[in-house]
């Protein structure tokens, strides 16, 4: 019995072996993790485009008003231990364990806290519908929060792999449940439904995958360490979560649900091919650096691929976005959602540079600076906040173009403090994203003259044809020099890799 309890342990908590090959289990997880986000991001879309046509705009708002705060509480569930756990070079069976029960405790008080603020959120939006929304939200949490620790040790172990597959399964069982209700009239349940049975199978899955067990240990060696660590990450989380749907409070407040429900689902179509392309990055390259950190130039190099991996393809798909905006929305959302396009469009003039400048706080972390990653998102709250409320006196539109002029004032000054005495430097950041930025930008104009004389096209060929002049003008533009040619050896070489692998 010892003897099986010795192995699980080796086989949760020790990353020794990881790195004898390192830069080939970096590669072979990011391409699981793409994969299982390119499926997740395929049923979503798919979703997408039949719930909206079946849902009405002041559905997604009434969820998006619930959401905003719930979500702001549930910041608490982890408390930053999940990725402490990640980032710490050894860990043991007790501190696992005490950390597990920690966020046991945790997701039930926040259950109970959300219960309690479920009148007044009534009361706040004059809405009484949001009572039986919030409860449900409530009981989510808790369930979600029995696997944060079983999540984070396979991302510790890099089984990227099982992570997508569990994360491919849950959102297919929850979105076939949510477009059935959908269509059978529910409304805004429908939506609940694929959120909360999307965490809850989650949960249980990881549960099957993951045989590590909790032992009953509350207290253990070193586990303040954690928490220490923990409370720059979850007070960074909290600041950063108030400040990201502070605008959906203010225009829920001021303007009105069907407003929110443009905006929320003009930001949420924008940003989930983003997300798609930015957290299998992220979930990589979260362990792989933190097992760096005492190796400076390994670091940076690492570093530098994963910067330029992101900037390469997810500063042209915002510009495709942007430039068929309107297009975009009648083809995936349908004509009565028409009105987020303008939405769409600011927000994607914000989200050109909102991939890689997130990466800053990717840094603080693995090199266990959490304490100056939350004074940083305490200023940067404070300003978004500022703008978010100057811009709602403009309407949804004039939110959006404050968040946008916030995020390019504040990128230079941020990337300063945040890349300050570690192995990485502002001149270096902002060379690995030269070539990705000045070729979006150019293929842009390309998009943009095309649109401008096709306008009498049909939107969806529009938007086939745009991808195709857009894509491939991109595309010639990295074989136009020398240098450029060489910076794209680097995609040329990952995707190489990941073929290798796959005919091995």
């Amino acid at each position: 019995m010892k003897t099986g309890m010795v192995a699980l342990e080796k086989k949760w908590f020790e990353t020794e072996h990881l790195k004898t090959d390192l830069k080939n289990r970096s590669i072979r997880g990011g391409f699981s993790t793409i994969v299982g986000q390119m499926f997740s991001f395929l049923l979503s879309i798919g979703s997408t485009v039949i719930m909206a046509r079946l849902l009405l705009p002041g559905d997604y708002g009434l969820v998006a008003m619930v959401t905003a705060v719930t979500g702001f509480v549930a910041i608490f569930n982890d408390l930053g231990l999940s990725a402490a756990v990640i980032q710490r070079p050894e860990i043991n069976q007790q501190q696992v364990s005490a950390v597990f029960w920690i966020n046991i405790a945790i997701s039930f008080v926040i259950a109970v806290v959300i219960a309690i603020l479920a009148p007044l959120l009534v009361h706040f939006y004059a809405e009484p519908r949001l009572l039986s929304i919030t409860l449900v939200f409530a009981a989510s949490i808790f369930i979600s929060g029995l696997s944060i620790q079983h999540s984070a040790l396979m991302k510790r172990q890099m089984r990227f792999k099982a992570l997508s597959f569990i994360q491919i399964g849950s959102a297919a069982g929850s979105l076939l449940i949510g477009l059935y209700m959908a269509w059978a009239g529910f409304g805004y349940w429908a939506i609940i439904a694929t959120t909360v049975l999307n965490a809850t199978f989650s949960s249980i899955a990881l549960w099957i995958v993951c045989d590590w067990r909790p032992a009953f240990i509350f207290k253990a060696d070193k586990v303040d360490s954690f928490l220490k660590f923990g409370a720059g990450m979850t007070g960074f989380d909290l600041v950063n979560y108030f400040s990201r749907n502070m605008d959906n409070v203010l225009i829920g407040k001021f303007v009105g649900s069907a407003a929110l429900g443009f905006y929320s689902k003009a930001y949420q179509l924008l940003m989930l091919p983003i997300t798609q392309l930015r957290n299998p990055l992220n979930a990589v390259a979260l362990p792989v650096l933190s097992s760096l950190s005492n190796d400076p130039e390994k670091y940076r190099s690492f570093f530098k691929r994963y910067l330029f991996t992101l900037a390469f393809f997810c500063m042209p798909l915002v510009m495709y976005s942007a430039i068929f905006s309107e297009e975009l929305i009648l083809v995936v959302l349908g004509k009565q959602w028409a009105p987020a396009a303008i939405i769409f469009q600011l927000l994607a003039i914000a989200s050109f540079i909102q991939p890689v400048a997130s990466t800053q706080g990717l840094v603080l972390i693995t090199t266990g600076k959490s304490r100056r990653y939350f004074l940083i998102g305490l200023v940067n709250s404070i300003i978004v906040v500022a703008g978010f409320y100057i811009g709602v006196q403009w309407g949804v539109e004039g939110v959006a173009i404050s968040y946008a002029v916030v995020m390019y004032v504040g990128f230079i000054p941020f990337l300063y403090f945040s890349l300050k005495d570690s192995p990485m430097t502002v001149s270096l950041f902002l060379q690995e994203i030269a070539f990705p930025v000045l070729f979006s930008l150019v293929s842009g104009l390309a998009m943009f003259f095309f649109r401008k004389n096709c306008v009498h096209l049909s939107p969806i060929l529009l938007c086939s044809l745009g991808l195709i002049i857009g894509g491939g003008c991109y595309l010639i533009l990295w074989f136009s020099n020398q240098n450029s040619k060489n910076r794209i050896k680097q995609i040329v070489e990952m995707v190489s890799s990941i073929r290798n692998k796959k005919k091995a």
